[in-house]
């Protein structure tokens, strides 16, 4: 009896556990078209990425090409990033793939950026964005 009144209180455990996590996801956040402008040391950027995102939701990136960007952005109180990339040295346990690195300094990229902009669902959503590269 000790063992039939075990074996339910574990299959009941697992039942317990395995299902009964909350909602699912709802889904990607909504987002809304965004453009604007970056610049570099007072030039524009010739060629990068810009990504959009915030704390929980997937990131945005859109391409930045002569220095102008547009895309979707999720709405909201979005962290900004910026990504140029060049070649690097090979990677010696992969020297067939080519090694790419970020010259941004780290202020304008990653969880500390420096870089805001409110995406609002109905507005213009322009932005334009002065970095350095020190």
């Amino acid at each position: 009896m000790y063992r039939f009144l075990l074996a339910i209180g574990i299959g009941l455990a697992i039942v317990w556990n395995s299902g009964c996590s909350g909602p699912p996801p709802k889904g990607p956040a909504p987002a809304t078209s965004v453009k604007g402008t970056i610049n570099m040391d007072g030039k524009p950027v010739p060629t990068g990425e810009i990504h959009f995102g915030m704390l929980g939701v997937p990131p945005k990136a859109l391409k930045i090409t002569d220095g102008t960007f547009s895309g979707e952005a999720p709405i909201g109180n979005d962290q900004v990033e910026v990504y140029i990339y060049v070649d690097g040295p090979p990677n010696p346990k992969y020297p067939e793939m080519p090694n790419k690195i970020n010259i941004v300094p780290k202020k304008y990229w990653g969880a500390s950026t420096t870089l805001k902009a409110t995406v609002e669902a109905s507005g213009k959503n322009e932005f334009h964005f002065d970095i350095t590269s020190k």
